[in-house]
């Protein structure tokens, strides 16, 4: 059992002992790199035991020491598997768990888990990792009052000082505009910030920040004109479908606070047309309530069909079971036969080996080496797997015929035989 005054010795020795145990020839690979994120992430159990505890500066120190650990790492190992960033978005949250409960306790406690951040935040190990560094500052601002909001300040110079040595010294800038505004707001409220806020409304986060508060006072149209100013200056190829705050999600969201049933119709289409599928349910539910789905079904569907989202659309037929939509769509174009294939060959058998007979014929012609062998007859197996036994056997026939020189394809022609009919007979 450890007691939370030996946390960080803990998590020191823990990290320090698995970066030595990973690091190879002075190197840290990827998988080396993941097996360090696995024990960090251990090392983020024990804080939030401590947490649950209220022991809250200990677990806030050693998440603060796991934080400069993974900035440390990231500048020496492979972290490309991704496993890095999810343990540092994951101690971020962790930490800004322990600054919300500390900043129900007195001044005492609260400037003193301030200094640590900031502390943290001086680390060298975050040059080169300069959103890191910003968003540990973040974490500190609900610690502040008027008073230790100074320190902030002050460190917040002096790094932009340096930053003008840095090359993209402009994105320092922007995190710094961002954190002070965050901070103001912090100390004076939205209202008495609101010009700042406006005089920097080109950074993206601020701009959401004002969008949310448009949205609280019910200034629908305010909100809008945010939002429609970035979501036509980027264009429909930077949606991000699964982010909530992309500027077409957030307007469809300003429409339904706004209880605008026509701008959410048209902004609901705009986005499924843009490949969010996840809106035809949408739209669904809007015109369910109206009355006017049955009118309205149909012409949705060639709509989508028109988008050229060829994914999103075959996708709401399987959903919508228009498999005869779906058939027709893929005799169109074959894209992605043998997974809709699956879907469609019980209900149009004949079609479905028609077209399998034809891009397995096609593929095969452009194989030469056994690897692509393989994915044909894999091709093939799948058919016979469909029941299309005579369309797979008239393939590997024709196939044996008219290549007799490639010996590494009939090897794997006829394993596919010995494997699929001996069991048969």
């Amino acid at each position: 059992m450890i007691h939370t005054e030996e946390i960080l010795p803990v998590v020191k020795s823990t990290i320090t002992a698995s970066v030595k145990r990973n690091t190879h020839g002075g190197c840290i690979g990827w998988s080396s790199c993941d097996n360090i994120c696995m024990d960090m992430h251990e090392c983020l159990d024990l804080c939030e035991k401590a947490l649950e505890k209220h022991e809250n500066m200990a677990a806030l120190e050693a998440a603060v020491y796991i934080l400069t650990s993974g900035a440390k790492l990231a500048s020496n190992a492979d972290s490309s598997s991704g496993m890095l960033t999810d343990v540092v978005l994951c101690t971020y949250e962790f930490i800004e768990k322990c600054t919300n409960e500390i900043e129900k306790q007195d001044k005492q406690t609260k400037d003193q888990a301030l200094a640590l951040i900031i502390k943290g935040t001086k680390k060298k190990v975050f040059d080169g990792w300069d959103n890191w560094r910003y968003d540990l500052l973040k974490c500190g601002i609900c610690l502040c009052d008027e008073v230790s909001a100074k320190k902030i300040e002050k460190l917040l110079d002096t790094l932009l000082k340096a930053s003008q040595e840095d090359p993209y010294p402009e994105y320092i800038k922007k995190e710094d505009l961002l954190v002070r505004y965050l901070l103001h707001r912090h100390l004076y409220g939205k209202d008495k910030t609101q010009e700042e806020l406006y005089q920097n409304i080109s950074i993206n986060e601020l701009r959401i920040i004002a969008i949310r508060d448009a949205m609280e006072d019910k200034n629908y149209d305010e909100a809008e004109k945010l939002c429609l100013e970035k979501a036509n200056e980027e264009g429909p190829w930077h949606y991000r479908s699964s982010n909530p705050e992309d500027w077409n999600n957030l307007l469809y969201e300003i429409y339904k606070r706004a209880n605008n049933t026509e701008r959410q119709i048209a902004q609901a289409k705009k986005i499924l047309f843009m490949g969010n599928e996840k809106f035809w349910e949408v739209l669904k539910q809007i015109y369910t309530e109206l009355g006017e789905w049955n009118k309205n079904y149909e012409s949705l569907l060639d709509e989508l069909k028109d988008s050229g989202r060829t994914i999103c659309y075959r996708s709401v037929l399987i959903a919508e079971n228009e498999k005869k939509r779906l058939l027709e769509d893929v005799m169109e174009n074959p894209y992605n036969l043998f997974i809709y294939g699956e879907y469609l060959v019980k209900e149009y058998p004949k079609q479905i080996y028609d077209l399998c007979y034809q891009e397995i014929s096609e593929e095969c012609a452009k194989a030469n080496k056994r690897s692509d062998y393989r994915k044909v007859t894999k091709k093939i197996s799948k058919l016979i797997k469909w029941n299309g036994s005579e369309t797979a056997r008239a393939l590997i026939q024709e196939f044996k015929q008219k290549y007799p020189r490639r010996p590494a394809l009939i090897e794997e022609l006829e394993k596919v035989e010995e494997r699929q009919w001996t069991r048969i007979y």
